[in-house]
């Protein structure tokens, strides 16, 4: 498959509707939205593609994404677990398998250790689901976030050391726990290290370092997530020690879970193990994740990425954002459905009492951002002695949301700041911490997001130095929102034969994002009407030619009532994803609108 950079072919066309929902004294100008050049293939590649049968809007779809011969686009629509690479690709797996072979016949006691998000709780559970089967004697331990923080910990070995533990593996960390590996060794601990984050110069002393990005890795594919990684090296265990593919299969639901709720990139293997995971997730064999589903009102519904990253992902979170994420492994491992429905009720409470410190963080974020004139800044660092730092690196995520460029939030305690970060796309969030190192204790993360420790008399100069960093390698182009339109559509194409190819196009997620679509000249029939609690939605429907009349609803956009006028031919531009309603029983096409822009006189520009 080729890699095709949306920037390399794209133009610009502005937006007139200024984006809703946040305060425009403090925000940027609306986006402008990026439309696509026309796809163009070889000659001799026609023939073959027009043998798949594809609508012509789907084809393109998936040339501009880069499928552009029939093998890549037919693996795309028709993923296959045989599309997955084999575990032995990954550097160190066979010498992982042989030490966990080993103390199994010496009836060693095994220790698995995760990272305290969900990827890192998954991966736990998924481990210590795989070592009991195959007949370890194994426990677990997840640092408290607050009192230990990210990583390997030295309370972790002291443990281990405390309790009898020969072997360590971790999972979503230990890539970057120099100190802590070296103290297990001192300890006669072996630890081997299963894990997706960014290394550096050189790997820690450990029995094994199972990474796909490290510098000497051969694996085709570098963007596991960390129980990804944890579950290639179940894969190695379970065929080295003659179980089924079914054996293997059952644990797709942890998974999906923490792949999703990671933001990892949802295209080659992640795409796949997320496609049959999710499927695996509604009809999970795991009766605490059952009592996950109940609580969030998902149980027998259809799974998406949606519903694992904004209903299943911040339950399992909580815990160890408030507490201590113990309680979400404990769900996910247990054959108990009392203790699962009680455990899940936690979590639900849990995330409530998260809900309302992440709202009370923001508003705080917010008036310090504008107290402080910091609206100018390419890159935002803010603290606080207030702050919850098991919260703070979701309110990141929200204040990129709403001032679009890179932001760190940090919780003083005493003499040092803990803190988390997230980015936007094109700026790389762990280089950039990289290059100001020197101001801090420790850091780690990926590209759009990052945690750090930091002495409180280093922020000033720490803020300053990672804007100028910004201000230095960035262009003012980079803040700008933009909206990237996938294709130019009639609204005669989007038929059933249309929708069913596009369904094949799920799991949506980062390097696979759901398609935007463009339809120009539209009249608006009836007359809109603004729905909602707050009365801040704007539902309509337009209509296309004479006969093509399709329902749309535009979230957040509701002040635009004011600027549509009902029955005017060529009066509206839609810039939209595809959704579906149901009333009466039945399923009808929605157009789910990001922006509009009303045509003048004079056309579009």
């Amino acid at each position: 498959m080729t890699d095709i950079k949306r920037e390399d072919c794209l133009t610009q066309y502005p937006d007139v509707l200024p984006e809703s929902g946040l305060d425009q004294n403090l925000v940027r100008q609306a986006p402008i939205w990026i439309l696509p050049a026309e796809a163009r293939l070889p000659e001799s590649a026609l023939g073959e593609l027009s043998e798949l049968g594809l609508p012509k809007l789907a084809l393109k779809l998936l040339c501009r994404r880069g499928y552009q011969d029939k093998k890549a686009i037919e693996e795309f629509l028709n993923p296959s677990l045989r599309h997955l690479s084999s575990p032995k690709l990954l550097p160190d797996m066979e010498k992982a398998v042989e030490r966990i072979l080993l103390a199994r016949k010496k009836k060693e006691k095994v220790l698995v250790y995760g990272d305290y998000d969900v990827d890192g709780i998954c991966g736990t559970a998924l481990l210590v689901r795989v070592l009991k089967q195959i007949g370890l004697r194994v426990a677990f331990y997840i640092p408290h976030r607050e009192l230990e923080g990210y990583g390997l910990s030295e309370a972790g070995i002291v443990f281990a050391k405390q309790n009898g533990f020969s072997l360590i593996l971790t999972t979503d960390c230990g890539t970057t726990d120099f100190t802590a590996i070296e103290m297990a060794k001192n300890y006669g601990i072996d630890v081997i290290v299963c894990d997706h984050h960014e290394p550096k110069e050189n790997l820690p002393n450990a029995w094994a370092v199972i990474n796909p990005k490290r510098q000497d890795s051969d694996y085709p594919f570098r963007e596991l997530a960390g129980v990804g990684v944890s579950f290639k090296l179940a894969w190695a265990l379970l065929a080295a020690t003659g179980q089924t593919p079914e054996d293997l299969v059952r644990y797709l639901d942890l998974v999906a879970l923490g792949t999703v709720a990671d933001v990892c990139p949802l295209v080659a293997e992640n795409r796949v193990l997320v496609k049959f995971g999710m499927a695996k997730i509604r009809n999970t064999d795991k009766v605490g994740l059952r009592a996950l589903l109940r609580t969030a009102g998902l149980l027998g519904k259809k799974i998406t990425t949606y519903e694992i990253g904004f209903m299943l992902g911040p339950r399992i979170n909580a815990s160890g954002r408030i507490a201590c994420a113990k309680k979400a492994v404990e769900l996910l491992i247990t054959e108990d459905e009392n203790e699962a429905w009680t455990i899940a009720q936690e979590l639900e409470a849990f995330n409530q009492r998260r809900q309302k410190i992440e709202d009370e963080i923001l508003l705080s974020a917010c008036q310090q951002i504008e107290r402080r004139n910091l609206t100018k800044k390419r890159f935002l660092v803010l603290a606080d002695e207030t702050w919850h730092e098991g919260v703070v690196g979701i309110v990141a995520a929200r204040l990129v949301e709403r001032f679009y460029r890179p932001t760190i939030l940090l919780a003083l305690r005493k003499e040092k700041a803990k803190g988390s970060g997230r980015s936007i796309p094109g700026f790389h969030l762990f280089q950039a911490l990289k290059t100001c190192k020197d101001y801090l204790l420790s850091y780690g993360g990926h590209k759009y997001a990052a945690g750090l420790v930091i002495s409180r008399e280093n922020i000033e100069q720490f803020a300053h130095s990672i804007d100028e960093y910004t201000k230095m390698t960035t262009t003012e182009d980079l803040f700008q929102r933009k909206i990237f339109v996938d294709a130019f559509a009639s609204l005669y194409d989007l038929d059933e034969t249309f929708l069913k190819t596009l369904a094949k196009f799920e799991p949506f997620g980062p390097e696979n994002p759901e398609p935007v679509f463009l339809t120009t000249g539209l009249e608006v029939v009836g007359y809109p009407t603004v729905v909602g609690k707050e009365k801040d939605h704007l539902r309509f429907k337009v209509r296309q030619s004479e006969d093509r009349v399709v329902s749309a609803i535009a979230f957040g956009q509701g002040e635009a009532i004011l600027k549509l006028v009902k029955g005017q031919k060529d009066h509206l531009d839609i810039v939209y994803y595809l959704d579906e309603t149901n009333f009466a029983g039945k399923t009808r096409l929605q157009l789910n609108i990001k922006a509009m822009r009303i045509r003048n006189a004079a056309g579009i520009r």
